[in-house]
This record gives structure tokens, C-alpha cells and sequence, in this order.
């Protein structure tokens, strides 16, 4: 399967693909789920009724017990510019940020699961790939019969859209032989289909390229090569604030909709949860008004209404899905990282999570630099620990020392032990790990083991048991699963070495072939330079 992005902006394309025996099986996590419908599946769209998704009902049993139990909740998404996507080489979007203030009080990792072009969403979540659909969705008639949705996320009023110069229209019947391009995977395809029927309408609706986003839609629409597209009024405004051209807004499709999350079936635990944090964070008053805690209108306003964060949101050389790079110190880190046989993707994630990326970043425990290293155990550069080389140099040697130390284990686990013990120490995980065995859990293992008994050294009961005492391992576990959600996105993103970007390109060529053969076959952040890190723990500081 190739590795392509998981979007594309308005007039630029890339694509990219560790430990090197990890690689393969990282890589298949994020882009391989057995039972998913492909592309190629679709067909064109000749009528109202869509395909049956693959996995029409829950096939697993996981509410949220089982969720806290893990410490992860994955969130499944669109890569756009809007529900979620890397920025400065962190994870940003609107249904992101919001995602995330409702998994950070649980203490939850949250994992982000984005599709492959035209796998189904829904099949993803009722196959247990994902816990929670967030992808800006109205909940359609398809949508209905094979998942429970949450309250309003928001509301949305569709537009058309249509290029400049074009003559004005207040009804849809005014637009008689026009065009409607819509993603080839958003469910309101169906709906517009059906409301074309029902009103007789001389329209033709057909599905995009494979590959395009709404967003960029609508910039095809303003350069005159797609002749119109439906979209939420609020993604419109937001994409006219960088757009170099101008588009034509109207008719409305309908009235105002919520845009809603989406859940298994068997997970009233989870909607239950969600409802109520999205009732104390958005309502709608009695007479059409909304309701917005601060956190989400400041949420809100950064993706929707700000033109200048909207705009910052769009700088190529900040993001790695237009740029293909993820920070300064690329080069850098790929360099030292080689070195001691790391992939520097992994590496640039653990960055992230240590300092993001700011070379200066001390902790309230004294580490320091990029790899928030302590200076005790830096050994030779220990007064050198804000110059990132050397910086780089000390901290990857400690992860090397700790990777090699697990050789015994499969290699999944031995990187989530690494990273736990990078963020840990060895004592704290060796604490763990005998906790595990005194449970009869398997001390090998991270899920149903350690990612359990971590949790447990916060607990009286449990850490007067062991030798290092008391410690926040809910936080170790959240920093690893973090780390490997921010890695396997990177993997997707950019290249591990140069050469790989010149495979990815000539890749990228044969699938927007493929695309446009497919299309003719239809009917047509976080701060910039944070000075304090909070993950200072580990043992880049000491082994113990």
C-alpha cells in the first residue's frame, strides 16, 4: 500500500514513510484496518443509496470503563484544515482541541486515527480502530442506522458556492444544470442526492477526487476549475480569509444543522460523557441563539473567525503535509538520529513532547534543552545542554541505552517501554512492572500490564509495595501513547530520508492519475517558544 498524505492543500501536494525494524509495523497501525471499504469500492454514485459500510455493527465491546482502563481514546478523523492536522510539529484542528479538553480531565492519551482515501469511517469505528468519529459531520440518513451521535458540536448552515462573476441566486431551482462537486467521502453526498430528487431539481451531484477536501474544493471553485460545491457557511468564511481569489456564497441548502460526534452503538457510557461536556461547553438558547463556554468560543474563534490564526494556520513551511518538514532541527535530528540507528521521526516526536521544540526549555526538575535532559547525566555535555547538537547527542544516547536494554521484547513494546523509562526511570517502570507480576499481569507487556499498573503507583495501597515510592504514572502513560499517535503521523507526513521523498513524489503522480481516472468515471497551538517543560521526570535526568 502506498504511503500518501492524508490531505492536500489548495495547489501544493506531498507525501512521505523505522527503530528500523518497527517501522513496518507502526506504519501497518495507521494505514491498514482489515474490513474496510477502499476507493476502488465506491464505484461512481448513481443514485441516493450508498454502500452498506463493511462494519455495519460493533464488533468489539468497548465503552468507557474500558477506555480509562487503557488510558487512550482514539479519535477518528479527517486530515483538513479544520478537524485536525500538524502544525510546528504539533497536532492541531477545532475538533482536536476540543477532543482533547475532554480526554485531558480522564486522564486519557488521545490517539488520533485518520483513514486512508475512502475507507469508511464507520467501519473503522465499529471495528474498534476508533472510539469517537470527529470529522465536522451532520448526521445523515446512512449515518443513522449504524451509529449513535452526540448532541450538537455545533450548527452549520450548507451554501452553495460558486466561482466569481457569476449571476446571483436566492433559490436552488435558479441554478438549473449546474454542477455540484462534493468529497468523494462525506456522507451528505446522499443527502444532496436525495433533496435533488425530492425537489426535481436540474442539478448534477457528483463525488470529487479521491484525495480533495473540502477546503480545497473550494479554492478549485474559486480558480474556476470545479463549477460549484456545497459547504458549511462557517468553513466558507474561514477559507475566503486565505484564499487569493474570491467566491460567490448562495443560495443556502436547507436550514441550520448540527454538526454532531459519532459513537458505537454499544458505548452509552462514552455518549453519556460526551453529552456532558458538550452541554457545559455549546448549547442553543431559545430562540436560535448559541451558548459557548470560553475555552470553546476561544477554540472556535482560532479555526473559524480569526483571519489572522486561520491565515497562520496555512503557513507551508509550518506544516510538514505541505512543507515536509516538521521543525528547524530536521536536518539535524535526522543526522544524529542515524547515528545511533533511530528513526528521526520518533525521535522529533519526543522532542515535541519534551520542549516543542525550543532549544532553550528548562523543567521545574532542572532538565534541559530539545531532549529535556538533566545535567547529571549528560556526561560530556553537560554544560553544553542548550545547544541542540549536543543536547541531541546526550539524549539520544540515553534512548539508545534504554532501547537496547529491552532487546528481549517484541518491538512495539520494547519502544513503549523505552519511552516509558525515558519519561519514568528505570526504577519507577521496574516498580511497575513487579506490581504487574504480583497481579498476575504480564510484566512484557504494555496494554493490560503496564499501562494498569503505572497508574497504580499514585495509590497508597500500591506504592508502599515498592521500592521508588509514589508516582503519577497515568502522566508516563499518557506521554507514551502520545508520542507514538504524534510519531505514526509523522511516518505518514514525511519521508525518513531524502531519498524516500523522490519514491513518495513519483507515487503521489500515479495516484492523482488514479484519481482523475476515478473522478471520469462519475457523473463528472500550542505556544511558539514555551520556556518550561512539564514533562521533566525521567531519565535523561536519572536512571535510578
Amino acid at each position: 500500500m502506498h504511503m500518501i498524505p492524508p490531505c492536500r492543500h489548495p495547489g501544493r501536494r506531498h507525501a512521505r514513510r523505522g527503530l528500523s525494524g518497527l517501522l513496518v509495523g507502526l506504519a501497518a497501525t495507521v494505514v491498514l484496518t482489515p474490513g474496510c471499504e477502499r476507493i476502488e469500492d465506491f464505484g461512481r454514485y448513481s443514485g441516493p443509496e450508498r454502500l452498506t459500510p463493511a462494519v455495519p455493527n460493533p464488533a468489539v465491546e468497548r465503552d468507557l470503563d474500558a477506555v480509562v482502563a487503557a488510558g487512550t481514546i482514539r479519535m477518528l478523523t479527517r486530515y483538513n484544515a479544520t478537524s485536525y492536522f500538524v502544525h510546528r510539529g504539533g497536532e492541531a484542528g477545532f475538533d482536536y482541541e476540543l477532543f482533547q479538553r475532554f480526554a485531558r480531565p480522564r486522564g486519557l492519551a488521545v490517539e488520533v486515527v485518520v483513514p486512508e482515501p475512502g475507507e469508511d469511517l464507520v467501519s473503522l469505528l465499529n471495528s474498534g480502530a476508533g472510539d469517537v468519529i470527529c470529522a465536522g459531520l451532520i448526521l445523515t440518513a446512512e449515518l443513522d442506522q449504524y451509529v449513535d451521535a452526540t448532541r450538537p458540536v455545533s450548527f452549520v448552515q450548507k451554501v452553495v458556492v460558486r466561482p466569481p462573476g457569476v449571476s446571483p441566486a436566492t433559490r436552488l431551482a435558479d441554478l438549473a444544470g449546474l454542477t455540484l462537486t462534493i468529497p468523494a467521502h462525506d456522507p451528505y453526498l446522499g443527502e444532496l442526492i436525495r433533496l435533488r430528487e425530492r425537489e426535481d431539481l436540474d442539478l448534477t451531484v457528483q463525488p470529487g477526487l479521491p484525495l480533495v477536501e473540502m477546503e480545497e474544493l473550494i479554492a478549485r471553485v474559486s480558480r474556476g476549475d470545479v463549477a460549484a460545491t456545497v459547504a458549511d457557511d462557517a468553513l466558507v468564511e474561514a477559507v475566503r480569509s486565505y484564499l487569493d481569489g474570491e467566491v460567490v456564497v448562495g443560495p443556502p441548502v436547507g436550514g441550520r444543522q448540527p454538526l454532531v460526534w459519532l459513537v458505537r452503538r454499544n458505548s452509552p457510557q462514552l455518549r453519556a460523557a460526551l453529552n456532558a461536556y458538550l452541554r457545559d461547553n455549546f448549547r442553543l438558547l431559545p430562540g436560535g441563539s448559541e451558548r459557548r463556554s470560553r475555552d470553546y468560543g476561544i477554540i472556535y474563534d482560532r479555526y473559524f473567525r480569526n483571519p489572522r490564526s486561520i491565515r497562520r494556520f496555512q503557513q507551508e513551511e509550518d506544516r510538514p503535509d505541505l512543507s515536509g518538514r516538521i521543525s528547524r532541527y530536521d536536518e539535524l535530528i535526522r543526522e544524529q538520529s542515524e547515528r545511533h540507528d533511530l528513526d528521526w521521526r520518533l525521535v522529533a516526536a519526543l522532542i515535541y513532547q519534551e520542549s516543542r521544540f525550543y532549544a532553550r526549555a528548562v523543567s521545574k526538575a532542572g532538565a534541559r534543552g530539545l531532549m529535556q535532559v538533566m545535567p547529571h547525566v549528560a556526561g560530556p555535555q553537560t554544560d553544553s545542554l542548550f545547544v541542540p547538537e549536543a543536547n541531541l547527542r546526550s539524549g539520544m544516547r540515553l534512548l539508545q541505552s534504554t532501547w537496547n536494554g529491552y532487546a528481549y521484547l517484541d518491538s512495539l513494546e520494547r519502544l513503549r517501554f523505552s519511552l516509558a523509562v525515558y519519561h519514568a526511570g528505570i526504577g519507577h517502570v521496574t516498580d511497575a512492572r513487579r506490581l504487574a507480576m504480583d497481579a498476575n499481569l504480564d510484566p512484557n507487556r504494555w496494554e493490560g500490564g503496564l499501562a494498569e499498573t503505572l497508574p497504580r503507583l499514585a495509590q497508597r495501597r500500591w506504592y508502599d509495595q515498592t521500592r521508588h515510592g509514589y508516582y503519577r504514572g497515568d502522566e508516563t502513560v499518557r506521554y507514551v501513547e502520545e508520542i507514538l499517535s504524534r510519531y505514526r503521523m509523522y511516518m505518514r507526513l514525511v519521508p525518513r530520508t531524502p531519498e524516500a521523498a523522490v519514491v513518495a513524489a513519483d507515487t503521489l503522480a500515479t495516484d492523482d492519475a488514479d484519481s482523475a481516472a476515478f473522478a471520469a468515471s462519475g457523473d463528472a497551538a500550542p505556544p511558539d517558544e514555551p520556556v518550561e517543560s512539564a514533562d521533566a521526570e525521567g531519565p535523561r535526568r536519572s536512571p535510578d
